[in-house]
C-alpha cells in the first residue's frame, strides 16, 4: 500500500538510504530514483484507491524534488546546509572581499570578450573553479566545517551564476527584427 514520505525522512534517507553526505554515488542516486518513481507512477497504481493514486502523485512530486536536489551540487549544499541548521539563502551579499574582487573582474573579462575563443577560455577556467570548489565543499563537510561549506556555497552559487553568464554571452543578443 502506498503510504506518506515520513515528515522526519530527509531525500538521503529516501533515495539513497544514508545519512546525509555531500559525497553521493550519483549512478545509485539515479538508479534508486528511476526504481522509487516506477513504483508511484501512474500506470503501477492505476488499480489502487483514489487516496492511495493521490498519495503516489504526492510521492512521484518529492521524489522528484529530492532526485533533482541531490543530483547538482549546489543545490545538494543548500539542502545540507538547511538540515544543519545553517541555511545560506540565494540573496546573501557576499561579504567575502576577495570573492567580491573575484566576482567583478569576471564580470569584466566577459563584457570584454570579443571572441568565442576569449569566452571558451572563460568558460574552461570556470569549469575548473567548480570542480575545484565541488572537491573543498566534499571535504568542508566531511569535516563538519559547516562555515567553510557556506562560504564555498556561496562562491559555487556565484561560479554557476558566472557559468549562466557564459551561455548567455555564447547565444548572443536577441535579433531584433524591423517590419
Amino acid at each position: 500500500a502506498i503510504q506518506a514520505v515520513s515528515s522526519t525522512a530527509t531525500y538521503f534517507d529516501i533515495l539513497l538510504g544514508v545519512p546525509p553526505t555531500f559525497t553521493i554515488d550519483t549512478a545509485q542516486l539515479r538508479r534508486n530514483f528511476l526504481r522509487l518513481q516506477q513504483a508511484v507512477h501512474p500506470d503501477s497504481v492505476s488499480q489502487l484507491s483514489a487516496v492511495e493514486r493521490q498519495l503516489a502523485e504526492s510521492q512521484s512530486s518529492w521524489i522528484n524534488h529530492a532526485y533533482s536536489t541531490l543530483k547538482d551540487p549546489l543545490q545538494r549544499a543548500h539542502y545540507m546546509l538547511e538540515l544543519r541548521n545553517a541555511a545560506v539563502r540565494e540573496d546573501d551579499n557576499v561579504v567575502d572581499p576577495e570573492l567580491l574582487s573575484e566576482i567583478m573582474e569576471t564580470r569584466e573579462a566577459i563584457e570584454a570578450a570579443g571572441s568565442e575563443a576569449e569566452i571558451a577560455a572563460l568558460r574552461e577556467i570556470n569549469d575548473e573553479e567548480i570542480k575545484e570548489t565541488v572537491r573543498m565543499l566534499e571535504q568542508a563537510f566531511g569535516e563538519e566545517e559547516m562555515e567553510e561549506a557556506q562560504h564555498l556555497t556561496r562562491r559555487l552559487q556565484y561560479l554557476k551564476r558566472v557559468d549562466q553568464t557564459i551561455q548567455e554571452w555564447e547565444l548572443g543578443p536577441p535579433i531584433e527584427e524591423y517590419h
